[in-house]
């Protein structure tokens, strides 16, 4: 292979490497925002429902959540703050939202007293929830360290976990390990263990996000890459590879064309005895010093 050719043909293999580092780093990831983006709607949540008597007044503005709580003993839970109604985005309804394809929340939030917020996520579980019953639906939560200042609180949804007053109302003894997270409907910030009760707190939220893994799309850059890989191991054995000596060329090949002529061995035979690993580098190497098939080559001299 030419100077030129070889060139050329890395030139192109570094410039599709880096392409492809490029697309991988900036497409392996997906994510959505829930906030500042307001495509969800926001509710007040309070655990009026769980008999309780905690209270939220929620205000939202552009770049703001403002949540201000009081968690009062009730008879179950109790618990206030928002939620985003994940069943819902611009205001039309989009059915189940499938959380499965992520995999950590990320919020930038504060308090006013409390050390720790609760997230809490809600599937719908084709065993038990109940159209229009917010108690029947799977609540998954987990807890996060804040502080008074706005930080980022990050949660593994990994780390979600089926809690076990709801195990306990199906009549499950224990966690069934199951999330239905293909099926999730709402997505809850409220408060977290320690907190006070009966003393006003707060809680401030700047954003909501959710980011996880292009698991498809990396799966296809994979492919990608192995491919490139193989043209690329392909191009440097025939740049690199090392030419057959001329003058042993025409000496194995003058052998082949004596056998040609006085023999009726086949192709495979002689090329066996002439030291050739296969028939159709035999062939190749026969027509780049006779110009003709070795068969051919037989054929007129016989």
């Amino acid at each position: 292979m030419r100077i030129r050719n070889k060139v050329i043909g890395f030139s192109f293999f570094v410039v599709a490497f880096a392409l492809w580092g490029l697309f991988f780093t900036l497409f392996k990831g997906t994510s959505l925002e829930l906030f500042p983006a307001k495509a969800f709607e926001i509710y007040t949540l309070t655990d009026h429902e769980a008999q309780g008597f905690s209270t939220s007044e929620v205000s939202v503005t552009d770049s703001l959540i403002d949540a201000e709580v009081n968690i009062r003993s009730g008879k179950a839970f109790p618990f206030a703050g928002f939620g985003f109604n994940l069943m819902s985005q611009n205001g039309l309804p989009t059915g189940h939202m499938d959380l499965s394809k992520f995999d950590s929340l990320e919020l930038d939030v504060s308090t006013m007293r409390m050390n720790f917020i609760g997230l809490r996520l809600l599937t719908d579980d084709p065993q038990y929830s109940q159209k229009g019953l917010y108690l029947s639906y799977r609540p998954l939560e987990t807890q996060v360290p804040v502080g008074r200042t706005f930080g980022s609180a990050k949660a593994a949804i990994a780390d979600f976990k089926t809690t076990e007053w709801w195990l306990a109302g199906m009549g499950l003894e224990k966690d069934d390990g199951l999330t239905y997270l293909y099926r999730a409907m709402l997505l809850e910030v409220f408060n977290g263990q320690g907190t006070l009760r009966g003393i006003p707190d707060g809680i401030q939220v700047k954003s909501v996000r959710l980011w996880g893994e292009n698991h498809d799309f990396k799966k296809g850059m994979y492919f990608g890459l192995g491919f490139l890989v193989l043209l690329f191991v392909c191009f440097v054995y025939r740049a690199f590879r090392k030419p057959k000596d001329r003058d042993a060329l025409d000496h194995q090949m003058g052998k082949v064309a004596r056998l040609l002529k006085e023999t009726d061995k086949s192709l495979a035979e002689i090329a066996i005895e002439v030291g050739e690993k296969k028939v159709s580098c035999l062939e190749r190497n026969f027509r780049k010093v006779y110009k003709i098939a070795p068969l051919e080559y037989r054929r007129k001299n016989d």
